[in-house]
C-alpha cells in the first residue's frame, strides 16, 4: 500500500471516529486504534493513536470547555501519574505483554459490562444518579473521593500496555451522572492526560521513529478537527435521555467487543 493511499484511508478513519466521539464521547478512539493495529505494529500504532487523540480530545475540550468538571480531572490525575510510571516500567522491562494481552482485554470487557449494569449510586435522599438533569448531575457526579484516583492509576498502566483507555473510563463517567456535554468534556480531558504521557514514553523507551510517522500522523490530526466540530453539531439534536440510552448501548457494544473479539476469540485463535 502506497503512503498516499494509507494517509487517505487513515484520514477518513480519523474523521469518522472523531465525529462518533464528538457525539457520544467514546467509541471513536477504540475504533481508530483497531484500524491502526491493522496497518502498523503495536510500538507505532499506540503513539500514533496517542498523538491523534491528543488533538481530538483537545478539540473536544475546547468545544465544550465550559462543561469540564475540574475536580474530577484533579482526582483522576492523582492516579494517572503513578499509573503511567508503572506502565513505563512494564514497557521498558518486558515490552508489550503479548501473551497476557487477551487476558487483559477480557478483564477490561468484564469490567465494562459489570460497571454498566451495577445499580447507580444514590444521593442522600435516595435519588438515583441516572437522572439526566444537570442539577442532579451537579449534586452527584463526584461520588467517593477514591474512585477516580484508582481509575487514573488503572488508565495510566493500561494506556501504555493495552492502548485505548476509553472503554475503561466510560462506565465510571456514566455511573457519576455525567451527561452529554459534561461527560464528553471531562472524559476528553482525562484521556488527553493519559495520551500526553504516552508519546515521550514510546520515544525514549521504545525508540519510536518520529520522522517516519510524522506525515501520516499530521494528516490524521488535521482530519479529527472537523470531525469533532461535526459531532458537536449533531450532539445538539440529541436529548439527554436519548444520549444516556445511546451511551449505555455503546458501552455494552464496547464491552462485548473487547471481551469476546479482543479477548476470548483471540485466545482461541492462538491455540
Amino acid at each position: 500500500m502506497s503512503s498516499w493511499l494509507l494517509a487517505i484511508i487513515l484520514a477518513v478513519a480519523a474523521l469518522a471516529t472523531s465525529t462518533l466521539s464528538g457525539i457520544l464521547g467514546m467509541g471513536g478512539g477504540m475504533l481508530l486504534l483497531a484500524v491502526l493495529f491493522g496497518v502498523m505494529p503495536h510500538a507505532e500504532a499506540i503513539p500514533t493513536h496517542a498523538a491523534v487523540q491528543i488533538v481530538s480530545n483537545s478539540t473536544r475540550v475546547l468545544a465544550f470547555r465550559r462543561n469540564v468538571d475540574w475536580p474530577t480531572l484533579g482526582r483522576f490525575t492523582i492516579g494517572v501519574v503513578p499509573g503511567s510510571a508503572m506502565g513505563i516500567v512494564i514497557l521498558a522491562t518486558i515490552g508489550r505483554p503479548e501473551d497476557s494481552d487477551p487476558y487483559l482485554k477480557m478483564l477490561v470487557g468484564v469490567f465494562i459490562l459489570i460497571t454498566t449494569f451495577l445499580p447507580r449510586p444514590r444521593t442522600r435522599g435516595g435519588e438515583s444518579t441516572i437522572s439526566t438533569t444537570h442539577e442532579s448531575a451537579a449534586r452527584t457526579a463526584h461520588g467517593p473521593w477514591w474512585d477516580f484516583p484508582l481509575l487514573g492509576l488503572a488508565a495510566g498502566v493500561a494506556g501504555l500496555t493495552i492502548g485505548a483507555v476509553g472503554p475503561l473510563l466510560a462506565p465510571m463517567f456514566a455511573r457519576r451522572a455525567f451527561v452529554k456535554e459534561r461527560l464528553i468534556a471531562t472524559k476528553a480531558i482525562c484521556q488527553m492526560v493519559t495520551h500526553v504521557i504516552k508519546i515521550p514514553a514510546f520515544i525514549f523507551v521504545a525508540d519510536l521513529d518520529v520522522a517516519r510517522l510524522g506525515g501520516v500522523t499530521l494528516v490524521m490530526c488535521l482530519a479529527v478537527v472537523p470531525g469533532t466540530l461535526l459531532g458537536r453539531r449533531l450532539l445538539k439534536r440529541v436529548s439527554d435521555r436519548h444520549f444516556v440510552l445511546a451511551y449505555r448501548v455503546a458501552l455494552v457494544a464496547a464491552g462485548v467487543k473487547v471481551l469476546l473479539w479482543d479477548g476470548v476469540f483471540r485466545l482461541v485463535r492462538g491455540f
